[in-house]
C-alpha cells in the first residue's frame, strides 16, 4: 500500500512539474521509477531512445560541482546532457 501511495504521489508531482514548466515543449518523457536515480535515468535513455537529457543539479560533489546523480548521468550517458544549476534563492 505504501509503495502505491509513494508512486502515486511522485507521479502527481511529475504531472505538476510538466504542466507548470513544460507547457510549450511537447516532446518530453515523464517517468517515475524506483531504484538508483542515475541508473534509472540511464536505462530510460536506452529504452526510450532519448536524444538529450536535461537534469537539475544542486550538489557540490565531484569536479564539476554536480550532484552525484547528475554527475553519474553526465559521465555515463550515451547522449548529450545539459545540467541546470538550482539552489537556494539569493
Amino acid at each position: 500500500m505504501l509503495f502505491t501511495q509513494c508512486h502515486e504521489t511522485a507521479y502527481n508531482f511529475a504531472n505538476e512539474i510538466c504542466k507548470n514548466y513544460l507547457k510549450g515543449c511537447p516532446l518530453y518523457v515523464k517517468h517515475v521509477a524506483i531504484g538508483d536515480p542515475a541508473q534509472e535515468i540511464l536505462k530510460l535513455i536506452e529504452k526510450e531512445k532519448v536524444d538529450m537529457v536535461i537534469i537539475a543539479s544542486h550538489g557540490r560533489k565531484g569536479h564539476f560541482h554536480f550532484g552525484s546523480v547528475a554527475e553519474k548521468v553526465v559521465k555515463n550517458s550515451p547522449v548529450p546532457v545539459v545540467t541546470i544549476p538550482i539552489g537556494p534563492e539569493k
